[in-house]
């Protein structure tokens, strides 16, 4: 965040800090679930416990966006895709129930009954930038290995998404994606020089 706001270009710097804004959100929703020993507060965390599911397409949109190095496309539209991905997923999660599960290990663990509809929203997504970010690699000025890293983490995400709907977890949430991409998020924003 401290980077980001130090040396992100003007016109993604408050897309960014919203983006990683969402992820710092739900870490603090996950370590809380770990901790809190009242299930009653436990209920008003669901919208922010699943928001990987759209944190990480978002975080997608700016990565491709500074890979591809295009002085003449507008970052803007990015704003108009997010809040219409912004407002499916508070769709999803309005229409969603939710059960509490107890863990000895993780604490409490939060689970909705459109999980599957959430999953698929947010595999359909990375699905759509998988492709865009293949498509790219053909493009002149692109950062083609930065694109690369991109294509190897979506996919790593989309796998990871398919073997918990599958029903196999390790955890009980998805962290590897989150991982992955704040890690690239720091190799982006090294890229940039201080204003």
């Amino acid at each position: 965040m401290k980077k980001n706001l130090e040396v992100s270009p003007k016109k993604i710097k408050i897309y960014l800090t919203l983006v990683i804004t969402l992820f710092l959100l739900r870490h603090i929703a996950l370590f809380l679930l770990c901790v809190l020993e009242n299930s009653t507060i436990i209920y008003y965390l669901k919208s922010i416990i699943f928001l990987n599911h759209i944190s990480i397409p978002l975080m997608v949109l700016a990565i491709t966006y500074i890979y591809l190095r295009s002085e003449k496309l507008n970052f803007s539209g990015s704003y108009i895709i997010a809040t219409i991905i912004c407002i499916i997923y508070m769709v999803i999660m309005y229409i969603s129930k939710v059960t509490v599960q107890v863990s000895y290990l993780y604490g409490f663990i939060l689970e909705i009954d459109k999980a599957t509809s959430l999953f698929l929203f947010s595999l359909i997504l990375l699905g759509v930038l998988l492709v865009l970010n293949v498509i790219l690699l053909d493009k002149p000025f692109v950062n083609k290995i930065g694109i690369w890293f991109v294509i190897i983490a979506i996919s790593i995400v989309m796998v990871e998404d398919i073997i918990i709907l599958g029903g196999v977890k390790v955890f009980p949430y998805s962290v590897i994606g989150d991982m992955i991409f704040l890690v690239i998020m720091n190799l982006v924003l090294k890229g940039f020089k201080a204003h």
